[in-house]
């Protein structure tokens, strides 16, 4: 029997007990956080699902920052990779983005990610040769809050040319 199609669509209140049980870190509150950004506008919180059950998560900011709007946090859970739920939340976000206008998105990667970078350049994303020191504050599991820098690489695809 063929599995069912993979559902993505914005996350609801609804979604969060399953997100926060599958959090690593649940200190962090990470799916409230995602889930919270989307009530000020221009930020998009996607679940993928098939059956009912989250297969991973992803947002599209489309707030102003230095890249704009740009994926973020695309997270597929392990026991569920490989079966198309990445590029269907990437499909779905990337068309949030031309609904408001948007011609390209942006997203940013640790040159280090050896699992990701291959997955980006197979959702046609494109290095642009920048790169973006990010600070920011990093939960532990114990809940300790620790100060982090990263440099990421900044990668592109444009949504009009296919």
């Amino acid at each position: 029997m063929p599995e069912a199609p993979i559902e993505v669509r914005l996350s609801t209140a609804a979604d969060l007990p399953a997100l926060i049980a599958r959090e690593s870190n649940p200190s962090a509150h990470f799916s409230q956080s995602q889930f919270d950004l989307m009530s000020d506008g221009g930020y998009y919180y996607a679940i993928a699902l098939r059956d009912g059950e989250p297969l991973g998560t992803g947002a599209l900011d489309c707030r102003a920052s230095k890249l704009c709007p740009e994926l973020k946090n695309l997270w597929v859970y392990p026991a569920m990779r490989r079966q198309g739920a990445a590029r269907a939340i990437t499909t779905f976000l990337e068309a949030q983005a031309a609904a408001q206008g948007f011609v390209e998105v942006f997203l940013r990667v640790d040159p280090d990610n050896e699992a990701a970078i291959p997955m980006y350049i197979g959702l046609e994303y494109t290095p642009t040769g920048d790169h973006i020191e990010t600070a920011y504050d990093q939960i532990g599991a114990d809940g300790q809050v620790e100060a982090r820098v990263q440099v990421d690489a900044v990668y592109r695809k444009s949504l009009t040319v296919r």
